[in-house]
């Protein structure tokens, strides 16, 4: 039988992230852990404000706290130079942990460098903090730990790594503090989350309660980064664009999950691998029992022209995506971007709507996407589903649709980037509310720089009577013609 794991976010701290020098965002059920050690609410979260207020930073640092969780480096070319120059870049999330009968408050915080002569991002220091419910959460036990080996003169002068501790004895039993440090430094990954803590821990099961706990923390918290918790972000929409749907995955069967991103070629005929093309294949079933509720009379087939075995011994199949929608069958390449957007988030909505182990954050998961339809299926979501969600949006329909609660506003100010919304009652216009408080202000926090905006007509004549010219390629009769328009 399937053990009961339920790992979900409950709050994140962002320090010099990007254009976010301090930001909070306190998710639903913060309460209810801090006081009653229970998921109490739906977790359906959605953040909203003006174009580069933060928005998007959020997303981009829980992704790296998923890298971090699932053990891989995290991607120098995709965040270096959204890091702090000054190296003082934090990352604070703290997760409530529901393992068998045992309920944890876990805070994991992550301060990240840049090493650019490497093209590296350090995990300079990480800091894991745990309290146990008992009648109240009982004292913390915390280990951090600052690895001294992403400088190789402290290798080769054979310097010693101090790991600070309070009430945790895992390293100093297992004596593999130095060689895991080594380790961690050179592929740049986290200390508690690699392959060599996972095979440790599990032979912790005779160890004392103390090692007990900590075993049990990291591995939930391993098992959420890789198989329960994915990170959709922007770069996806420009994939779509490119004829290829990212379709997002999370399936379990049996003990195997497969969780991640599946490339699903629509430009022409696509070659996968088999192995490959036997994940796709219940995936597109689960899609369509779905989609026909969203798009009336649409499924998507997956047809196989061709199969190959290349030289390394691999089956390929050749296949083609085809839309089918009231007996009329076209490639799914001419459906539109939102379709193919809705395609590309659906499995893992599904996985979201039926199981409390699913935490999906998207960024513009309105891109696209027809806005009565996001609306209804995010009043569904709200209603039923029992996995957390966190979005950004641009579109104000979901304002009238989730509650007030269930909306995180980024404003100005870099020093406090996320805040909810005082004074809104409940038979406001939610979607009113936010405008006028856009022109009028009567919040802690200005949500929208309008400083600018009363000279955009005058920035616009301004360009417009520009010196610079931009010399276009043209033949000598179409440049007889314009020649003689502007004369």
């Amino acid at each position: 039988m399937k053990a009961r794991r339920i790992v979900r976010i409950i709050q994140n701290e962002l320090f010099n992230f990007k254009n976010v020098e301090y930001g909070q965002i306190k998710y639903m059920n913060y309460s209810s852990v801090q006081n009653d050690a229970c998921i109490s609410e739906s977790d359906i979260v959605g953040i909203y404000g003006q174009n580069g207020s933060g928005k998007t930073a959020m997303v981009e640092a829980l992704d790296i706290v998923k890298h971090a969780l699932s053990g891989m480096e995290i991607p120098y070319d995709t965040y270096e130079g959204i890091l702090s120059d000054e190296n003082n870049t934090v990352i604070k999330t703290v997760f409530f942990v529901e393992q068998e009968e045992e309920k944890y408050r876990v805070q994991y915080d992550l301060a990240l460098s840049v090493d650019k002569s490497n093209k590296k991002i350090h995990l300079k220091s990480e800091r894991l903090a745990y309290q146990i419910k008992g009648r109240n959460w009982k004292n913390e036990k915390m280990l951090e730990f600052h690895n001294p080996y992403y400088d190789e003169d402290a290798i080769i002068n054979d310097i010693e790594p101090q790991m600070e501790s309070k009430s945790i004895h895992f390293f100093e039993k297992t004596g593999m503090l130095k060689n895991l440090a080594v380790y961690c430094a050179q592929k740049n990954i986290s200390i508690f989350f690699n392959e060599l803590i996972s095979k440790s821990i599990a032979n912790s099961e005779k160890e004392q309660d103390n090692e007990k706990e900590f075993a049990s923390v990291v591995r939930s918290l391993i098992h959420f980064g890789c198989g329960c918790f994915q990170v959709v972000k922007v770069n996806q929409l420009g994939a779509i664009n490119n004829n290829i749907i990212p379709l997002n995955v999370h399936r379990e069967k049996g003990n195997m999950i497969t969780q991640g991103c599946l490339p699903l070629v629509m430009n022409g005929r696509g070659e996968v691998p088999e192995e490959i093309y036997e994940q796709l294949e219940p995936v597109i079933d689960s899609i369509n029992i779905a989609i026909k509720s969203i798009i009336p009379k649409l499924s998507i087939e997956l047809v196989v022209n061709n199969e190959e075995v290349k030289s390394d011994g691999k089956k390929y199949m050749q296949v083609e995506v085809y839309s089918n929608r009231d007996g009329k069958r076209f490639l799914t390449k001419y459906e539109s971007e939102g379709i193919k957007r809705i395609i590309s988030l659906l499995q893992y909505l599904i996985a979201l709507y039926n199981s409390p182990e699913i935490c999906l954050v998207v960024d513009e998961l309105d891109s696209g996407i027809f806005e009565y339809l996001l609306g209804e299926m995010l009043g569904m979501m709200m209603d039923e589903a029992k996995g957390q969600l966190i979005f950004t949006s641009h579109n104000l329909r979901v304002l009238e649709k989730l509650p007030n609660k269930n909306i995180i506003y980024s404003t100005t100010n870099p020093m406090n980037r996320y805040i909810r919304l005082v004074g809104v009652e409940k038979n406001h216009n939610r979607r009113d509310f936010y405008i006028r408080t856009i022109t009028l202000g009567g919040q802690k926090e200005e949500l929208y720089d309008e400083t600018e905006l009363q000279a955009m007509g005058y920035a616009f004549r301004r360009a417009g009577r520009g010196e610079s010219k931009v010399e276009i390629p043209l033949s000598d009769a179409f440049r007889q013609i314009l020649e003689d328009d502007v004369q």
